[in-house]
């Protein structure tokens, strides 16, 4: 009986051994990730995916696939210590998996006319009937090429392409958004439409615990350049997505319960990382 009972603890040791070290590894390895700096998108070589370290995540098998999103958009700037505060928050900051992953680099070009028609819409609230970004995103974890156009109100038209920009699965979409999203591919490629600048970060994806129709996304290490113009941000962003159905005084009242959790002191801010670059990089104020 005493040697069952030692076994049983060696094997319990083994097993305890086993998973502390493999926690140990992915936290390393999620380490790697968010303390990563790079310039000019180039030292993402060696990233892995980044995995949950306990029992909570949610697998998003939808949002990559949607070809047409309604929501709004709510963003803090973080200062360092407190985006360390909210990563701590594993247990209400629910780790969004896509691709078998919570984090992603992103890779955008935004494309406009020669005047910058679409730029000038967006910054001076021009509201004229055409989009307010349009842009080409792909993903370091995500074979796929995204083709997206965002117009006033929160509405986001996403289509699949190929590397010739070409719309994959044209079924998916709706006559009229079919027809703005060939029309603006094919000024793209007649270069009636030129790309303008491109961005790279690094982002972490979550829903929020407590309502999980919201999802909370963390980008880091901002980069934007074009030719010879370069910059990177110093501060991080929080965006908070939220569907129509939930009002904006109830995403303030999540977002003081997050502040009330960590100790944080995030507050709402409009930003756009498409204005950050007119104002920042082109016009450099």
């Amino acid at each position: 009986m005493y040697k069952i009972n030692i076994f049983i603890i060696i094997i319990l040791i083994i097993i305890i051994t086993y998973f502390v070290s493999i926690n140990i590894y992915q936290n390393k390895k999620n380490n790697r990730f968010l303390f990563s700096t790079c310039k000019y998108g180039n030292c993402y070589n060696n990233i892995q995916k980044c995995i949950s370290n306990n029992s909570y995540s949610y697998v998003d098998e939808g949002s990559s696939n949607d070809n047409k999103i309604e929501r709004k958009s709510m963003k803090c700037i973080l200062k360092s210590e407190e985006k360390y505060k909210l990563l701590k928050l594993d247990q209400i900051f629910v780790p969004s998996i896509m691709n078998g992953t919570y984090c992603d680099i992103l890779y955008s070009t935004y494309y406009d006319y020669d005047d910058f028609t679409v730029l000038k819409n967006r910054v001076y609230n021009l509201n004229m009937p055409i989009s307010k970004c349009i842009r080409i995103r792909k993903y370091h974890f995500n074979p796929n090429i995204y083709f997206e156009i965002k117009y006033p109100g929160g509405t986001k038209i996403r289509a699949q392409i190929d590397e010739q920009l070409n719309i994959l699965n044209t079924n998916i979409l709706d006559e009229e958004n079919k027809e703005n999203v060939v029309s603006i591919l094919e000024k793209i490629k007649d270069n009636k439409i030129k790309p303008i600048f491109n961005n790279t970060y690094k982002r972490l994806s979550f829903i929020y615990k407590n309502n999980p129709s919201i999802r909370i996304t963390i980008d880091t290490n901002i980069e934007f350049f074009q030719n010879h113009l370069y910059n990177i941000m110093d501060k991080d962003i929080m965006e908070m997505k939220i569907p129509e159905s939930i009002s904006i005084g109830e995403a303030e009242q999540y977002i003081k319960e997050i502040n009330l959790i960590s100790g944080a002191q995030l507050r709402f801010t409009h930003f756009s990382k498409f204005e950050y670059y007119y104002y920042k990089v082109i016009l450099n104020q």
